[in-house]
């Protein structure tokens, strides 16, 4: 008896100080398996439609685009009002709704893919209403996520929590590709698809078991969604900090949508790898994104999360210019390991810098605000990605300071510019301070620092 009661301690002691807390662990264990069947989800979806479904047509590209827009139409349509039921609404059983109703409409649509008689066009009509249903959910889940993390952990915990959600992600990525790429191959896409329902069914299992929160005294007289919509967007205009976060993830956003729409064929036309190397690119990056994850907790703490931030960035944008070099697969994915790492470090800072400069009340909006304005940025870049490589561009191939370029390598390498721009002016206008928790971000006015200031973590 005595030692059942001493290996339930131990077990509560190793929680406390690995996962913070009982409720952030349960959070933490569907996220585990929820980010694993999202990446095979993803991975699957990339390859079916550029590997199958357009395989051999000149705009494969554009089709690929088209599953990366449907995922991200819902961020710019459906977040702004996401946000604002969250600050309503507890947080917890809207992401229990969520989950079971993406649960459904992955299953429907690994049942539709096995209807005989569908052709191409309605098969790819399909894949996109639902990814935009299941995306537009996702606005709700993800919003109300972090509504939930900064209600059941401490505040000096964020950027440590931050960081152990990213490494999941990262995780994800390594196992979920390998994986992705042969049941879409060998057992057909239907396969990930039910996965990633069963996914959503773990995740739903694992919120249930985390205690509900007390409940929001809710206002006699509720504004309309009109009112607290402008309210949010009036915050997020005048806070200095939510306003040159938004502008430099905006920067980056343009040029990562290049990446995100043409990473297929960087590997199989310009590498000149198989189709199934793809696969490898998500364990290369994910594995540097856990080492990036693990780390970027600690040093966010130590150097500060808005030195962090415009750091990661610039790294990031230089190691996607030097990417758009490489001509082996295997140099390209040692530089995937280092953009992994380097871009861990920009997302875990992006948590406490927000959070921290983020009035509780407000911070459903806040967040989904943030987010559809650089989701805007990603939309616009995914897009016009496509089409340039679809276009005008296909075929290209130039020479410039004695390196070639082609559509892809071109657009790469303006996509990383673009990111190191970003984190240029997170630079400029953000200052770190030392302070107790060495994460203090101030900022800049103009000609001189300005008066509101802020804690970040």
């Amino acid at each position: 008896m005595g030692a059942r009661l001493r290996a339930r301690h131990l077990g509560r002691r190793v929680v406390r100080r690995g996962l913070i807390n009982r409720s952030f662990a349960l959070l933490w264990s569907g996220q585990v398996i929820t980010d694993l069947g999202t990446v095979i989800f993803n991975t699957a979806l990339v390859v079916w439609v550029a590997a199958d479904l357009a395989r051999d047509q000149v705009w494969a590209a554009l089709a690929v685009s088209g599953v990366l827009a449907a995922a991200t139409l819902p961020m710019l349509l459906v977040r702004p009002l996401a946000g604002v039921w969250v600050d309503r609404c507890d947080a917890r059983r809207t992401m229990l709704c969520m989950d079971a109703l993406r649960a459904a409409l992955v299953a429907l649509l690994a049942a539709a893919m096995l209807a005989p008689g569908l052709t191409l066009i309605p098969r790819l009509v399909i894949v996109y209403f639902v990814i935009f249903v299941v995306s537009a959910c996702a606005q709700f889940f993800n919003t109300a996520l972090l509504t939930l993390i900064a209600s059941i952990v401490s505040e000096p915990e964020l950027a440590r929590a931050g960081g152990l959600s990213e490494a999941t992600w990262s995780a994800a990525s390594i196992a979920g590709p390998p994986l992705a790429a042969p049941l879409v191959v060998v057992l057909g896409v239907q396969w990930a698809l039910l996965g990633n329902a069963l996914s959503f069914i773990v995740s739903f299992l694992m919120l249930w078991l985390i205690p509900a929160g007390p409940q929001r005294e809710r206002p006699a007289v509720r504004t309309a969604i009109r009112a607290d919509l402008l309210a949010g967007l009036r915050f997020v205009a005048r806070d200095p900090v939510p306003r040159v976060l938004i502008t430099a993830m905006s920067l980056a956003m343009l040029g990562a949508g290049a990446l995100r729409a043409l990473d297929f064929f960087f590997v199989t036309q310009d590498l000149r790898a198989a189709a199934w190397a793809y696969g490898l690119v998500g364990p290369a990056f994910g594995g540097g994104s856990v080492i990036g994850a693990l780390l970027a907790g600690r040093y966010t703490r130590r150097i500060g999360a808005a030195r962090t931030l415009w750091v990661s960035m610039v790294a990031v944008g230089l190691l996607i210019v030097v990417l758009a070099r490489q001509t082996t697969l295997p140099a390209a994915l040692a530089v995937y390991v280092v953009f992994g790492i380097a871009n861990s470090g920009a997302n875990v800072a992006l948590t406490p810098l927000l959070v921290g400069a983020t009035p509780r009340e407000l911070l459903g909006r806040a967040n989904a605000l943030f987010f559809t304005v650089i989701s805007i940025a990603l939309l616009v870049s995914v897009a016009a990605a496509g089409y340039l490589a679809s276009g005008p561009l296909h075929g290209l191939h130039a020479v410039a300071l004695g390196f070639g370029f082609d559509a892809t390598t071109s657009l790469l390498t303006g996509g990383g510019l673009l990111i190191c721009a970003g984190g240029l002016y997170a630079r400029w206008r953000l200052r770190p301070a030392t302070h107790d928790d060495g994460a203090q971000a101030i900022p800049q006015t103009g000609h001189h620092a300005g008066q509101h200031n802020r804690n970040a973590i």
